[in-house]
């Protein structure tokens, strides 16, 4: 049913990241489906600067430890973004446009107060991707 699924990612790994990546391992292992890793990072204000290199390197360690843990192939990518806050959203829908993802495995939190006035980035994915979205809460 799925061959290919996207799983952003928030490097700082907050506890929505790592129940949604139990998820997205279990629907990999269930459905025979390859993982891509996507993270959107920039240079935020009060954030210590990352390289690419960095970056990388994280992403690549969350990627093999996504794949033992689904048994199946996990690749990653990094999109480098000047606001990460005004771009993230478009960029994920377009990343998995991009790479061919027909599933998309997103975490969440709670609704707060302002998720009635702006979309989370979960809420952003299931209204405007153009594949599946399964949203982890």
């Amino acid at each position: 049913m799925y061959t290919h699924i996207m799983f952003p990612v928030d490097l700082h790994l907050p506890p929505e990241v790592r129940k949604a990546a139990d998820v997205a391992a279990e629907v990999a292992k269930w459905q025979g489906a390859k993982i891509t890793v996507v993270s959107v990072t920039g240079t935020q204000p009060g954030d210590p600067v990352q390289t690419d290199a960095t970056i990388n390197d994280d992403l690549r360690a969350f990627a093999e430890q996504l794949a033992t843990n689904s048994g199946t192939e996990v690749a990653y990518l990094n999109i480098h973004s000047v606001d990460v806050a005004a771009e993230v959203d478009g960029d994920l829908a377009r990343a998995a446009e991009e790479i061919g993802a027909d599933l998309i495995v997103v975490g969440t939190h709670a609704p707060r107060i302002t998720d009635y006035i702006f979309s989370s980035h979960a809420g952003y994915l299931a209204n405007h991707a153009k594949v599946s979205v399964f949203v982890v809460r």
